[in-house]
């Protein structure tokens, strides 16, 4: 297959209201791996609840229009996250998701297509997050070149990292964080993730995404949310449920640079990733 630029570019994607308790907010703290510290208590505990910031992404997650683009669900995984943050989100309430694919990249033919799809998330009329997409389908390039607007990412600092973390994942994170939405089996089911070409089943992009943003809560932001005001990363590989992420960060002024790997394998899952801090 490969994509269809003007059907694509042309699609009308229904706007969504998105309701969420703070069960919904505690479950993705826990599938992002925050509660097995004290200090994480007040995104797992209702009095106080707090919402990890890139949770925009769990209320912005709508792959029901990939039938209507000529998509097959099978040969989607994520490309890119970029989250600009107007607002830390409510630990409950009720959101308008307003979508749209600004444009498209060609890998080539036999390659991969590249769908950039924004989506802004309002509360009572006001834009709190802004989620910025990149999906990747695997062998749907050669449609004819790119279209519209497409994402750039940041590069990262040639010297050496400011701060090495390694942080673990559980063997069951992946069936964990896909009650929040993302079903895709590529994640669960062995068969599925052996015809995708992976030997077993993979972590969500996102969920490696909202790792990566709890460890700069934690580590850099002193678990506030208000002192994010933007998160960004390109998936660089998969990574397997169980596996350890390794971090490398960079710190510029309010900018903060990193990158993760597989520690086990020292394989590459998330690069040039940066985040904007609040003072």
């Amino acid at each position: 297959m490969t994509l269809d630029a003007r059907r694509l570019m042309t699609l009308a994607i229904p706007a969504r209201n998105p309701a969420w308790s703070g069960r919904e907010t505690m479950l993705y703290a826990l599938a992002v791996g925050l509660g097995a510290a004290e200090d994480d208590l007040p995104f797992v505990f209702e009095d106080g609840l707090r919402v990890v910031p890139s949770m925009a992404t769990a209320l912005a997650f709508d792959d029901s229009w990939l039938d209507a683009g000529g998509i097959d669900l099978r040969r989607v995984v994520h490309g890119a996250l970029d989250l600009d943050f107007a607002a830390p989100l409510p630990a409950s309430g009720e959101a308008a998701v307003a979508s749209r694919i600004v444009g498209l990249g060609d890998k080539g033919a036999g390659r991969g297509g590249l769908v950039f799809q924004e989506s802004v998330v309002s509360l009572g009329g006001a834009p709190a997050s802004t989620v910025r997409s990149t999906i990747f389908v695997r062998g749907a390039g050669g449609f004819g070149g790119g279209a519209g607007t497409q994402f750039e990412t940041a590069p990262l600092p040639a010297r050496a990292p400011d701060e090495v973390a390694e942080v673990a994942t559980a063997a069951n994170q992946a069936l964990l964080f896909r009650l929040l939405g993302d079903r895709n089996p590529l994640h669960a089911d062995p068969a599925v993730a052996r015809a995708a070409g992976f030997a077993r089943p993979i972590l969500h992009g996102a969920c490696t995404f909202g790792i990566a943003c709890a460890e700069v809560l934690r580590r850099f932001c002193g678990r506030d949310p208000a002192r994010l005001a933007r998160f960004a990363a390109r998936f660089a590989g998969p990574l397997h449920p169980g596996e350890t992420l390794r971090f490398d960060f960079w710190r510029d002024g309010p900018r903060l640079g990193f990158r993760a790997a597989a520690a086990g394998r020292n394989a590459p899952v998330l690069d040039n990733g940066f985040a904007v801090l609040v003072p």
